[in-house]
């Protein structure tokens, strides 16, 4: 919906701002609303729209007519002094409000930073039950399948199996693996239906999450308790035998909202999914539970808390060289306590403790176990009724304590004695609104980190809008990131016996220095004619001392060959490209297409870098047709170019994924089954070689499955 003008009857404003009780604070209601309070009077026409552009509908008469012209300019006059956020969110109530670009809640056109959106309709008809899977469909992301259950994920590239150059976070907590990094989405006690929807941030978003988020975050945004209430049951099964089942109950009463779930996945290995012999035996077991509890005061006091679990065992798999005999088994519990505060209509807090703790036995990853504690302490306040200024401010704090113990020789693990890391982080973030039409940005952030050194992260944008009614938005914008490698690649080592031969040393460069990037970014987005939007982003980052390893040869005193392994800053790096994207949203049709190009140049020639490059050129479309009340069918398909890994000639070949679903609604919409297919293109996958991944085994492709669900 656009809007040209501003109604002076605060009931008339309220009529277009009803739909947004559900997602905007109180506090930005009640705020100071210049614009819709300029004058006592009420309107003269019940009839006045904000649509098309400008005024709709038809005045009732001339003396109403010189009202409202007489209005609009004595408040577009008095809003370039005085336009706040409330009022900008008023502007775009029909845009998806995004909170990971800056901790505030902004319009999707007027962020800092380039997100992607993937709503729980998104999700649901995908018909993925896998998160890594329903991101390949986001431009600029790239997702690697490494096996049957891992993935290597990377937001411009930078993806790996243990890759820590991009964030990923849950309800705005950590959710990467603390010991090797990178997101390990089956350690979620979170089912696909749990989630509300994932924000992708394409660029830099050190500045309001910290080190790690070099190249952008996932946030994976959760339903809250009580908001889809009932006794809820779903479960999916695929022809190879997979299934994947959800139990949850949600309700509420007074002020307390609650919520109760429990599943359970099984995925087949390669060879029973392949009917391969020869085939590796690398299943999946997954069983979950959690709690989600809200209680809400009558004085806007808001205690969120609850607690979850995950027990996850997997089949074998080869990590550098070494291949296990056993199992490999994950055991995730966290939990949380927040509390949230409207200490006025224009200021509110929170405050959220956060801990998770993992206990790993993954013979696959050295023949090692590994424990892992980690406590997180973060708050934050949020001022939106300055003049012109929407700020956000706070801190966290954070322990990580991991030890781990080998249980042969020859295999890495970390260091004989527990490592115990802590941060600590300060940030801030101020959107000044100058007028209507431009906007200015600052973020800062600077953290402590007792393994490393004090690092900064910043990001300072301004976003223009071409016309008053804010169809045609451009943004410009300049950030500065890094990254302090997680505790195993720091504080790794090598046991080894002394007759092995060759010799074998891994060494970690004690002054080695974090990594650094830095960018300078371009966006465009136009509010088409008949429902049409297109995206324009472009970006370029400059990459210092960016991490790798090299190896060394020698020969030892005894004349017997020695490796060293040194892991080290290797050497800078530039990579730039941008994405395309146009949506169509009307009636029962919804498409998106986009087009995303990254290029990633090193400084020398086969730099380590530990991570595969971007894919050059990538390619999605999505459709979704709701075909009648009941019936909807989905279809979404994504093209990537063959990855070269970095410090070989092994490649990840091209894909081709095309994702067909059909849905029907049945019992006034309390039950739906779905039909679907994933990866309809391609039957199976060779095996992934190079980088960490040292040998592997054929990977199923095309999946039929059926999906029944219901609301009781």
């Amino acid at each position: 919906m656009r809007h040209g003008v501003i109604c002076d009857c605060f009931s008339c404003a309220l009529k277009y701002t009803g739909n947004l009780n559900f997602t905007l604070r109180k506090s930005l209601f009640a705020s100071n609303m210049p614009l819709l309070k300029k004058s006592e009077a009420s309107c003269f026409s019940r009839e006045c729209g904000l649509a098309g552009g400008g005024l709709v509908g038809k005045l009732k008469s001339v003396v109403s007519s010189s009202f409202f012209l007489l209005f609009i300019v004595s408040s577009f006059a008095e809003a370039k002094d005085s336009f706040s956020e409330a009022d900008e969110l008023l502007l775009f109530q029909d845009m998806d409000l995004v909170v990971s670009a800056s901790r505030l809640k902004q319009p999707e056109n007027l962020l800092s930073v380039p997100v992607t959106v993937l709503s729980a309709d998104d999700l649901h008809y995908g018909g993925h039950t896998s998160i890594a899977e329903a991101l390949r469909y986001a431009p600029g992301v790239d997702v690697i399948r490494m096996d049957r259950n891992r993935y290597g994920i990377g937001i411009h590239g930078l993806e790996g199996m243990f890759s820590d150059r991009m964030m990923t976070l849950v309800d705005g907590m950590p959710a990467d693996s603390p010991a090797f990094g990178g997101p390990e989405f089956t350690s979620l006690p979170l089912m696909m239906e749990d989630i509300e929807r994932i924000e992708i941030v394409r660029g830099s978003g050190g500045a309001a999450w910290g080190a790690n988020a070099l190249s952008g975050v996932i946030h994976i945004i959760t339903k809250e308790p009580g908001e889809e209430q009932g006794l809820f049951v779903t479960s999916t099964v695929s022809v190879f035998g997979d299934s994947s089942s959800q139990v949850r109950y949600s309700d509420s009463s007074g002020n307390w909202r609650w919520l109760l779930s429990a599943g359970y996945e099984d995925k087949k290995s390669s060879a029973d999914a392949l009917d391969d012999e020869d085939g590796a035996d690398d299943f999946q077991r997954r069983a979950l539970a959690r709690t989600a509890f809200i209680y809400e005061t009558e004085s806007e006091l808001k205690i969120s808390f609850g607690a979850g679990g995950t027990g996850t065992e997997s089949g074998i798999f080869e990590t550098a060289n070494t291949l296990a005999a056993d199992n490999n088994d994950l055991d995730t519990g966290n939990g949380y306590l927040r509390a949230e505060k409207i200490f006025s209509s224009s200021s509110e807090g929170y405050l959220r403790w956060a801990g998770r703790y993992q206990d790993m036995d993954r013979p696959s990853y050295g023949e090692a176990r590994y424990k892992v504690r980690e406590h997180d302490i973060e708050g934050q306040m949020t001022l939106t009724g300055l003049e012109k200024h929407a700020i956000a401010l706070g801190g966290n704090a954070r322990s990580t304590h991991l030890s781990s113990r080998p249980a042969a020789y020859n295999v890495f693990t970390l260091a004989d004695e527990d490592v115990y890391e802590r941060w600590f982080g300060l940030f801030v973030s101020d959107r000044y609104q100058h007028t209507t039409q431009l906007g200015l940005e600052a973020q800062f952030r600077v953290d402590y980190f007792t393994e490393g050194s004090t690092d900064w992260s910043g990001r300072v944008s301004s976003i223009y809008g071409i016309d008053v009614n804010m169809d045609h938005v451009l943004r410009f914008s300049g950030a500065k990131s890094y990254r302090q490698p997680v505790g195993f690649i720091r504080n790794a080592i090598f046991h080894s016996t002394p007759s092995t031969a060759p010799l074998f040393h891994f060494y970690v460069d004690p002054d080695m220095d974090s990594e650094q990037a830095w960018s300078v970014e371009a966006g465009y987005s136009w509010k088409m004619p008949e429902d049409l939007t297109l995206k324009v982003d472009l970006y370029y980052m400059w990459y210092s001392d960016l991490i790798g390893g090299s190896n060394l040869y020698g020969m030892a005193e005894e004349g017997v060959p020695e490796i060293f392994m040194v892991v080290t800053n290797t050497g800078d790096a530039d990579g730039f490209g941008g994405e395309l994207q146009l949506d169509y949203a009307s009636g029962p049709w919804l498409w998106t297409a986009w087009y995303a190009y990254s290029d990633f140049e090193t400084e020398y020639e086969n730099q380590s870098i530990r991570a595969f490059l971007p894919a050059e050129n990538k390619i999605g479309l999505k459709l979704r047709w709701k075909i009648t009340g009941s019936w909807t069918a989905n279809g979404q398909y994504a093209y990537s170019d063959a990855i070269k890994e970095d410090i070989s000639d092994d490649t990840v070949s091209s894909s081709n994924r095309l994702d067909i679903t059909l849905a029907k609604s049945f019992l006034e919409r309390k039950g739906e089954i779905m039909f679907g297919v994933i990866d309809l293109l391609e039957k199976e996958y060779d095996p992934l070689v190079g980088l960490d991944q040292t040998a592997g085994n054929k990977i199923p492709g095309r999946t039929f499955f059926a999906r029944l669900q219901y609301t009781f």
